[in-house]
């Protein structure tokens, strides 16, 4: 099992989406290397003397009341810290390690920092057959981003965003922004 548990870590380790664990005094105990770097280099969330330390107070003291009240009567905590154009989205989920003793599992997101992770399983480029490009045009659209969010994100122009669009919803079956998350939701694995 030893061997089976270094792969493991490994497996974690290089997943794209940042994880980290916490305790209630914002302490970081545990990160993989996608929350080494999101740490490195925002500049909104920083590790600083191995703890999380939001730079703007405001969502300093949002962070504060987030760990205050994670895992008070709900199986998943969530905080929205705005950032320079942005949400920056930390979903947490308490850890009982002992008795008595807690930690807090983090996932960190942000539609425009991680526009080029996926969000939705590759295998739904497979099946619908999408392009690279339409498929990273999905992910972010999955992620919230609206046409014109996309197409400065990506730096390309916003008839080119929307003829991606249209061939997406041709491809999937669907006609509606509503219908194509309806049609994608068992394909998400970011729900945590």
């Amino acid at each position: 099992m030893a061997n089976g548990e270094s792969v493991f870590a490994n497996w974690v380790d290089a997943d794209p989406i940042p994880h980290a664990i916490i305790d209630r005094s914002l302490r970081l105990h545990w990160q993989i290397r996608a929350a080494m770097a999101l740490l490195q280099h925002s500049p909104d969330l920083q590790e600083q003397n191995d703890r999380l330390f939001a730079l703007q107070p405001d969502n300093q003291s949002r962070l504060e009341l987030f760990v205050v009240h994670a895992g008070s009567g709900a199986a998943s905590s969530m905080v929205i810290l705005p950032v320079r154009e942005d949400y920056l989205i930390i979903r947490g989920r308490l850890i009982e390690t002992s008795p008595g003793s807690e930690q807090i599992g983090l996932i960190f997101f942000s539609a425009q920092h991680f526009i080029d992770r996926s969000i939705i399983s590759d295998d739904v480029k497979d099946i619908y057959r999408l392009t690279n490009g339409e498929h990273k045009i999905l992910n972010a659209m999955m992620s919230g981003m609206n046409a014109e969010q996309i197409s400065r994100s990506l730096e390309i122009s916003l008839e080119t965003v929307r003829t991606h669009i249209r061939r997406i919803y041709s491809k999937i079956g669907v006609r509606s922004r509503e219908a194509l998350f309806a049609q994608l939701q068992p394909f998400k694995f970011l729900a945590y």
